[in-house]
């Protein structure tokens, strides 16, 4: 098997391989390595909470029905 090494900077899904055309048809296996990754920020208990679902309201012939209010929620 042949490596072929070298750096770059991710900046979209993306990423350019030197030399492509060597490796055109073959089979690979590719490997990210990378030197730090962020830390992702911790997710808070308020953003687990249910929340009611935003939706528009409903009409039918004329009458609006309106979503479960944001306060049965709360106290379900």
């Amino acid at each position: 098997m042949q490596a072929i090494e070298f750096e770059t900077d991710v900046t979209g899904e993306y990423i350019r391989i030197p030399e492509f055309e060597k490796l055109k048809n073959r089979h690979v296996k590719v490997i990210v390595l990378s030197e730090d990754l962020p830390e992702e920020p911790p997710i808070s208990a308020a953003s687990k909470q249910r929340q009611p679902a935003r939706v528009p309201d409903a009409t039918f012939y004329g009458d609006v029905f309106d979503t479960v209010p944001a306060e049965v929620w709360e106290n379900a």
